[in-house]
This record gives C-alpha cells, structure tokens and sequence, in this order.
C-alpha cells in the first residue's frame, strides 16, 4: 500500500517532464527524440539564453506559474532540472489537461515586448529600460524583474548587456554608457546608471533610432550569359545563418556553387539564408548542427555524402569566445571558444578530407582575427584562440595537401556588422579604429567575402597554408589598441591642449573612456 503513493508521484513527475519537453520542442522546433531529459540544454544542444527564456515562459504559462517561480539560470540547464523545479509547485494541486500542442508557440512567436517598445516610449525609466532589454533580447517582459540577475538567473551575458547599454545610451539620449567596470547586475542597477547620465533636458530620440539594415551582396553586373566558376562545386560554409558567414555563402551560390548553409543557436536564420539563396535562383541547403559536438558533425556530413555526394569547399566561420574584459573570461568561456574554434575547424576538415579527396580535391578557408597576433582591448578570448586557429591552418595545409587539398585562412579585422556592436562603446571604438586605418575605413563583410571567394578558387592553387590579412592595414598601424590611459587626460605642457602617449597625439583614444 505504501508505494502506490510513491508510484503515483513518479507518474506525475513523468508527465511534467513530458510536457516540459513538449514545451520546449515548440519553441526550439527541435525533434522531441534530441530534447532529452539529461542534455545540457546551451552546451550540447545550443539553445541559447533568449530561446531559455522563451522556453521559461511558455512553461510558466502551460502550468499557470507567477513569473519570479520560473526556473532560472542553473536550474534550468536540462529538462529535468526544469522538471525538478515544477513539480513541487504543483504538489497538492491537481494538474490540468496539457493543451494542443500547436497552441503553445503563439506567446513564444508574438513579439509583444516588441511592439510595446516600437511604441511611444514609456515615461517610467524602468519601463523603458525592460522594453530595450525585451527588445535586444527577445525575452518576455515579465521575466525582466529588477532585481534579478541578469548573467546569472537570466543569462544575459556580458555581450548581450553590452548591446542593451549601446541601445539605451542612443534611445534615452544619455550623455554617456555605464562603464563596463561597473558590472550592473541587474536591471534596477541598470536604471540607476542610466539616471544618472540622462540629460536634464529629456529629448525623446527613440524616434531617431536607426534600423540595422541587413548585410547584402553587391549585385553583380548584368551579362547576357554570367560565368559560374563554380558550376558543379559543393560548398559547407559553417556559421552562415547570418553576419561573415552569410555573406560568404551566398557569395558562392551566386558563383554558381550548391551551399551548404549551416547554423547552430541561429537556426531560423539560416533557414531563412538558404530560403532566400533558393529565392534568387541558387542552390542551397540547412543543415542545423554545432561543430563542437561530434554527434552533430556526424550527421551533418552523413547527410552531404548522401544528398550532395561529395565537397569541395569548406568554410570553417563558426565562431566563439567571450568579448569583454580579460579578467572576466571563465573557464567555460575558455572551453566553448577552444572547442568551437580549434577542435571544430580540425573535425570539419578531417571529415571533409574524404569527401573531397574522392572529388580529386578541395579547398579549405578558415576564418581568424588579424588581433590573434596583437593585443586588442575586450577581445582577448578569441584573440588567443585565433592564433591557434592560424597554426592549425598551417598543419591542415601540410598534413591534407596530399589529397590535392589547400588550406588557408582569412584574418580579418574590425568588420562593419552585427559583431562590432557586441563591443562596450562600440560607436566610440569604431570611430577609434577608422582614424587609425590608413584610408581611414575598415573593411566590410563583402571584403572579407572577396578573400575567402579568391582562396577557394583556381586562381590561388599555389597558395597553400597562407595567412592573408584583411583589415585595410590597420593591424600594421595600432600600437596596442590599449584603452586611453589615465595619464592622457592632461595636456602636455607646451602643447595646444591636446594630450599624448609615446609621442602619438590620443584625442581618438579619449572617445573610449566611458
């Protein structure tokens, strides 16, 4: 008689966890066999703090939970952890019949928080700083509490923050961002730092708030009869939902090659990238998987062996590593980046080794950092992995060039994109980094795109384990990229009011101080 309590408490915890995976398969999209119940929800399926979020939310609204009972940071990391935290709230409590699945997307699709910031601009401080963070983050506004933890209990990184302040800085027309020192950690300290820059007059500026406008291709010149020089080829570009990669992918569909889009946390971009190659008459596939986790690698070159029969260009353009201060990068931070960006790039290549050797040969890009060989302020987790990722493009170049296969890679510098405002006071770094370039304009995506497209390519068949350097010379010019010491901010004596360092007037490194 005594276990029939216990059984019934197991089936209610069984039925929970059904329908939290329910839950999380119509937010993710993902099969409901891969959402189970142990997988580490951000590392081994790469669902990313926004989609965990969302995920809270439609929890919270399948079991009727208040907002401040959703599972949160780490007790959210796997289903069963979600489950754990469920299933005592609704002890005692009868559950109600799981809805119709279809039913659950509508509050995860619905940008609510988005049309309420798209409107006239709350007067409440706290009301228009959680909209700009629902908006940059696409969480629900209810899960916004002042005092929650922004890293921590919502996982809202330090990039992430760094958008947000960029965002409020433009749309409460502060005289200045927080510092990044500061480390606000949460969204009433986030106010209280915002209060105190606002100007005394208060200009609305929402309505001046300028829309990012996608990264397009330049249309190529109309001919009668264009050349594809790479008719018949099969290109992998990995990390091409958006950004670098995009444009590279859809570069090679116009050259004529079948592109295989990949993606990992973006999953709808790069759906939506293979969609619109389709649209403008290329060829192109999604395959969705990460270059960190072998089960993934193997399904996703499984699959072009039997679709596409073969390879001949692989991008390796996934990307990770924490941008921010050096001291706060983690071992897990360290982990992810090396595991993406190192071991990622050599499973890649060594399953694409085959593939190509069958076709007679190949060509191999990898993507790195013209920073991975200097200091740059904020970038030094990817900075020290890049330069690992150059030595392996010269072992890959040795050990590969047997199978008729060259490896190169593109070192690219400060690129106008999505990336550049991950930066703290990315506007004031940009503007830094132009009046230190000679010609004084970094470099665009399509630029990089140029590169990657001529290294793939016949006209390069010589050049093999080569280093090529994209960044308009700017990497043959800085002195550190240090930010602007605290000794700059008073003039030199016998000078015109202007303060130097080694000789170099630093008025543009003023801009960075915050």
């Amino acid at each position: 008689m005594s276990s029939h309590p216990s059984s019934q408490g197991v089936d209610v915890s069984l039925n929970v966890l059904e329908r939290i995976r329910r839950c999380a398969a119509s937010v993710t999209r993902y099969p409901i066999d891969i959402l189970t119940e142990d997988a580490l929800l951000e590392d081994e399926l790469g669902i990313d703090s926004v989609k965990l979020a969302e995920i809270a939310a439609v929890v919270g609204r399948e079991f009727n939970l208040p907002p401040e009972r959703l599972p949160r940071g780490g007790k959210a990391r796997t289903l069963r952890a979600i489950a754990e935290v469920v299933a005592p709230l609704l002890a005692g409590a009868p559950l109600q019949p799981a809805p119709a699945v279809a039913a659950a997307p509508a509050p995860v699709v619905a940008p609510a928080p988005v049309a309420a910031a798209s409107g006239p601009a709350p007067a409440d401080l706290e009301a228009r700083v959680r909209a700009v963070f629902a908006r940059v983050t696409r969480y629900p506004e209810e899960l916004l509490t002042p005092e929650a933890d922004l890293e921590d209990e919502l996982g809202i990184d330090s990039v992430k923050q760094a958008e947000v302040l960029a965002v409020l800085v433009k749309e409460l027309g502060l005289s200045r961002g927080p510092a990044p020192s500061q480390r606000l950690r949460t969204l009433a300290a986030v106010c209280e730092a915002a209060r105190a820059h606002l100007p005394a007059p208060a200009a609305p500026v929402a309505a001046t708030r300028e829309a990012s406008a996608p990264v397009r291709p330049s249309p190529s010149p109309v001919s009668p009869q264009p050349f594809l020089p790479f008719a018949g080829k099969v290109a992998l570009v990995t990390g091409s939902g958006k950004g670098i990669g995009k444009v590279i992918a859809t570069r090679l569909a116009r050259a004529g090659a079948t592109v295989v889009v990949n993606s990992f946390h973006s999953r709808d971009e790069g759906e939506k990238t293979a969609r619109e190659i389709a649209a403008s008459g290329g060829k192109a596939v999604h395959l969705w998987g990460s270059v960190a986790q072998e089960e993934h690698l193997e399904r996703m070159f499984s699959s072009i062996a039997e679709q596409l029969g073969g390879l001949d260009f692989l991008v390796c353009n996934a990307s990770n590593g924490l941008i921010g201060p050096f001291d706060r990068i983690t071992p897990r931070d360290w982990d992810k980046a090396f595991r993406t960006c190192i071991t990622g790039t050599y499973e890649c290549a060594m399953r694409a080794r085959p593939l190509m050797a069958a076709r007679g040969g190949g060509s191999i890009v990898t993507m790195s950092t013209s920073m991975s060989q200097r200091y740059m302020h904020d970038l030094g987790c990817q900075g020290v992995v890049k330069a690992g990722v150059e030595s392996l493009t010269r072992y890959l170049a040795a050990e590969l060039a047997t199978d008729g296969i060259r490896t190169n890679c593109v070192s690219a510098g400060p690129v106008h994109g999505e990336l550049l405002g991950m930066f703290p006071d990315a506007a004031a770094r940009v503007a830094r980094w132009e009046a230190a370039t000679p010609g004084g304009q970094l470099c665009t995506a399509d630029d990089v795109a140029d590169v990657t497209e001529l290294l793939l390519g016949p006209k390069t068949r010589r050049v093999n384990g080569a280093i090529w350097v994209v960044d308009a010379g700017l990497s043959g010019t800085v002195d550190g990229l240090l930010p602007a010491a605290t000794e700059a901010r008073e003039p030199r004596p016998g000078s015109k009011g202007f303060s130097y360092i080694h000789g170099h007037d630093v008025r543009a490194l003023l801009a960075l101080e915050s």
